[in-house]
């Protein structure tokens, strides 16, 4: 059994001075809310193996700071350039090519893609990600390469503004 937690990256400040979309920061709330949701996976005893995250500066952000809440270190967060407004394909690919001795992967992402991904992988569900959402999903694999869609059930769905 493996298990994908899939986050969508926090509120992005909007795109102005401090240079184009890839480069954009997370704003004063997406900070606070990447923290939350962070404390809350700790509070569920979530320890992933690896962190794996879009290389743009918001994507990068929101998995330093839930990476900051669950003690991971972040010399240890993967940075993917083509993770980068990637479509669920190109995700699910990056999902497959994990190391199999990874039980636990956390991906942080942008939408569409991560919504997509999460809708591919259970079939049941249909939501489409707000910002600095989180879906935990298990899979019945025994290797990444081996997840298919529709086969993952869902064990967790939570949103910054979900009462906690």
């Amino acid at each position: 059994m493996k298990r994908l937690i899939i986050v969508r990256h926090a509120k992005a400040a909007k795109v102005g001075s401090r240079g184009g979309d890839f480069e954009r920061p997370l704003a004063p709330r997406g900070e606070e809310d990447a923290v939350e949701m962070g404390r809350r996976l700790a509070r569920c005893k979530v320890h992933p193996d690896t962190i794996i995250t879009s290389s743009a500066a918001r994507t990068l952000a929101t998995a330093r700071l839930i990476a900051r809440e669950l003690d991971f270190p972040w010399a240890d967060i993967r940075p993917e350039k083509q993770a980068y407004l990637a479509e669920a394909g190109t995700l699910l690919d990056l999902v497959r090519e994990l190391d199999d001795r990874t039980e636990s992967a956390l991906f942080v992402g942008h939408n569409p893609g991560v919504s997509e991904l999460a809708q591919a992988l259970v079939r049941t569900f249909e939501q489409d990600l707000p910002t600095g959402a989180i879906v935990t999903i298990d899979l019945p694999a025994d290797t990444w390469a081996g997840v298919k869609r529709g086969s993952g059930s869902l064990r967790a769905y939570d949103y910054p503004k979900n009462a906690p």
